[in-house]
């Protein structure tokens, strides 16, 4: 008999131990550990497309306005998306991207970001030694569990905002993904990165010339030729860029499964009074978007991530559950056996 209470304790403690794992993995363990940016994150993505137009800046620089603008260039984009430290739910993720056009390097910028990696919005706070771009809004990905609404997202060229917004449901890659779509009106270039590609300034006569032959509209010609007497010579140059994005999200996982963008960059003079810009030229304008393979590896990183999702927060939970019950009403239902009585017998006379 105290051999089976001794056993029927223990199945009772176990199973109940089992239901509280079961709690715990689902309520603690995923929500706080499991959805939420990976600390060995290190996504590569590449985008092909082309420079419809791209305006040769040392071509530019020699006056030669007529061999300047190439059409329908190759363009071909890199980018990794890597964790490159954590601390605690704040992550240091880095965007390193290069762009190539006909195979020559063009442009190459590393943003270090520290968002939280719930939301992945920027954080809070962050270890002191990161150094880091102050963005507002999504920078790297969107955040898993994505909803159906309008998130604002962060351009790290102009350091600028746009709304994300969500706009249907459509399947990618045999997955169930959200899309938004992005329109940035023409607007500074400020980052430093990207500026430190582009030409900074132009000589007067080249301006001169642009103005001659009439490659501006007429208003920004007259503009120009009354501008000229009062700019230094070289000209300093600045530029804006617009853009028309889709993005397709798996939402579970927050992670980009494809993308589409139209984008115009525009070089222009900034008026010495008043601090207009006067757009003079197109410095380019591409479309690019992720090639297959790219597709086919941010979907297979989506089905990774929901299979993780499921099975700790649902599937084990679930097994956990059901034989820590199990246990317990075992234990409960066994019946003490009892011990047989001696026979009497009837006393004789």
């Amino acid at each position: 008999m105290r051999t089976n209470t001794v056993l029927r304790g223990v199945a009772v403690a176990v199973g109940l131990i089992l239901i509280a794992c079961a709690f715990v993995l689902a309520y603690v363990i995923t929500p706080n550990y499991v959805v939420r940016l990976p600390d060995d994150t290190d996504a590569k993505r590449s985008y092909i497309g082309s420079f419809r137009t791209l305006l040769d800046a040392q071509e530019v620089a020699k006056g030669s306005l007529a061999t300047a603008v190439k059409r329908d260039v190759p363009l071909a984009i890199e980018r990794t998306v890597k964790v490159e430290a954590t601390s605690g739910n704040t992550a240091l993720a880095g965007d390193a991207r290069t762009t190539t056009a006909a195979g020559v390097q063009v442009e190459k910028t590393d943003w270090k970001y520290a968002v939280n990696r719930k939301t992945l919005e920027p954080a809070g706070s962050h270890p002191a030694d990161w150094t880091v771009v102050e963005a507002q809004g999504l920078t790297v990905s969107w955040p898993l569990g994505a909803k159906k609404r309008t998130y604002t997202g962060w351009r790290p060229e102009t350091r600028s905002t746009t709304p994300l917004t969500y706009t249907r449901t459509e399947n990618k890659s045999g997955l169930g993904t959200y899309v938004y779509e992005a329109r940035l009106q023409p607007t500074r270039i400020t980052d430093a990165q990207v500026l430190a590609g582009l030409p900074p300034a132009v000589p007067k006569a080249t301006l001169a010339l642009v103005a001659q032959l009439g490659t501006v509209p007429p208003a920004a010609k007259e503009q120009l030729a009354a501008l000229l007497p009062t700019l230094s010579d070289p000209v300093p140059l600045a530029y804006t860029l617009a853009s028309a994005d889709t993005f397709w999200v798996a939402p579970e996982t927050g992670i980009v499964i494809d993308t589409q963008r139209s984008q115009q960059r525009v070089a222009g003079v900034i008026a010495p009074s008043g601090g207009a810009f006067l757009p003079l030229l197109p410095v380019s304008d591409v479309f690019y978007q992720q090639t297959p393979g790219s597709v086919k590896a941010a979907a297979n990183d989506a089905r990774d991530g929901h299979d993780l999702i499921v099975l700790v927060g649902t599937t084990l939970p679930i097994v956990l559950g059901v034989v820590g019950a199990l246990l317990v009403a075992a234990a409960l239902l066994i019946r003490r056996r009892r011990r047989p009585e001696p026979l009497r017998t009837p006393d004789t006379p």
